[in-house]
């Protein structure tokens, strides 16, 4: 291969990759997976703010039987009681784990935000592709008896509600609008490409904490790729709001026994906290 062949294919192949890193934006039509095809936005007003499309499923008698619902809720933010940290990890013989965030409120509401990969009808989630430009990022807000409900009594996953700890009482706040101004930021301004490694479920959490304390967790952790471990991680990072060893602390927060036995009661989320209040 002569030198002037040689150049030209590599400033060729250099041209693809910055269009395919910097100009291939994530679509934002598609013919969508029903789970995922009504998106949520949020529209602030001061101390409020309003959440549209709050998904509210439910899945049975199998988790392909679903059955649509949504609603728009107003949530005020000076009245934001907890911060939860849920995972899910997806059977007893993988390294990987789904994981998002649940926000308590003073009068009693739970909301759930889960980073996931938006999907077409027809496709499967895969960790390859997933590394490539093959699903947009997208943000759901979600009620817990959806999310949590259908992970724990549908698929029979084990699944922990950690209480969280923030360094300071206005970050809980702060995190929950950051969350949404990057939700809508995906459905308008900057549509963005779901990634395994760098742009996943765990990764995009840690980036929001980041931005409260920098550095708080190093992007380079394994445990933002082996997401089955991403407890352990928020753990050693002194993210979650106890002293219990790791072991110890999934015993205590999980709540599948809980789950199962209450089922789609009105105070879920209440209820599969009792045994960690």
């Amino acid at each position: 291969m002569s030198k002037k062949i040689l150049v030209f294919s590599l400033s060729f192949a250099a041209i693809l990759l910055v269009w395919y890193f910097l100009f291939d934006k994530a679509p934002l039509q598609g013919d969508w997976q029903e789970q995922l095809a009504v998106i949520s936005t949020a529209e602030f007003n001061g101390d409020l703010v309003m959440v549209k499309n709050v998904r509210n499923f439910r899945y049975y008698p199998t988790e392909a039987d679903i059955h649509p619902a949504y609603y728009d809720k107003t949530y005020d933010l000076t009245q934001i009681k907890k911060v939860w940290y849920v995972t899910e990890p997806f059977n007893e013989n993988t390294v990987a784990a789904h994981t998002f965030v649940s926000f308590e409120f003073n009068n009693g509401d739970f909301l759930s935000i889960s980073i996931e990969a938006r999907k077409t009808k027809g496709q499967k989630y895969s960790t390859w592709k997933g590394m490539l430009h093959s699903y947009p990022l997208v943000y759901i807000a979600a009620d817990e008896r959806d999310v949590v409900l259908m992970r724990a009594n549908m698929r029979k996953d084990k699944v922990y509600v950690y209480p969280a700890k923030l360094e300071k009482p206005e970050n809980a706040r702060l995190l929950f609008v950051d969350m949404l101004q990057r939700m809508n930021e995906l459905t308008t301004i900057d549509p963005t490409w779901y990634n395994t490694l760098f742009a996943n479920c765990t990764s995009s959490i840690a980036d929001h904490v980041n931005k409260l304390t920098p550095g708080r967790i190093s992007i380079f952790s394994w445990q933002l790729w082996l997401t089955a471990s991403a407890d352990e991680l928020a753990l050693q990072r002194g993210l979650l709001d106890t002293n219990l060893p790791i072991e110890q602390a999934r015993e205590r927060f999980s709540i599948n026994e809980l789950s199962e036995k209450i089922g789609d009661t009105t105070n879920y989320s209440n209820e599969i906290r009792r045994k960690s209040k």
